[in-house]
């Protein structure tokens, strides 16, 4: 029968059991150690005599039981609340905007006629002084501008003027 040996014996070096031993040594030294009584202790305490006289002690002031009467958690009175604003009248929403796009203004003898392209016709209209388009009238046309009156009041329609400083 053959006989393996393994760990640090199978290399040529002490078996495990050296190992133990240390171990267990130096685990028991460290218990004796850390548990082991203290002596007593000398310190130098000095002795505190009586003195022969005690001070007087002060008379401990008179408790006011009527203190703790005061109401704990109680929030002060209220304001009344405000009175209402007052309702303000809304104003009416603004006319919607006058969509005309003025493409010209033609002069025939001593009158002027005004081309206005309408998108929501999708038409483009030739409009003396006095001519009615739906709500609209025109109101005045000038070489440069046309005063439109409607539910809104007059609007002015003017032609953008070119590099050259005409109209």
């Amino acid at each position: 029968m053959t006989r393996t040996t393994h760990g640090a014996a199978a290399h040529g070096g002490p078996g495990p059991w050296p190992l133990r031993i240390a171990s267990a040594v130096a685990l028991l030294g460290s218990c004796l150690w850390a548990f082991w009584p203290l002596g007593p202790s000398r310190l130098g305490v000095p002795e505190i005599g009586v003195a022969a006289e005690a001070p007087a002690e002060p008379a401990s002031p008179v408790l006011d039981v009527a203190a703790f009467n005061a109401p704990l958690w109680v929030a002060p009175p209220t304001q009344p609340p405000p009175p209402p604003a007052p309702s303000v009248v809304a104003t009416p929403p603004p006319p919607p905007p006058l969509k005309w796009q003025l493409l010209a203004i033609v002069r025939e003898g001593d009158a002027y006629k005004a081309l206005v392209y309408d998108p929501d016709a999708d038409k483009v209209l030739t409009l003396a002084e006095g001519d009615h388009a739906g709500p609209r009238r025109v109101a005045r046309i000038t070489p440069t501008s046309v005063d439109v009156r409607d539910g809104a009041g007059v609007r002015t329609l003017a032609l953008r003027e070119q590099a050259g400083g005409r109209p």
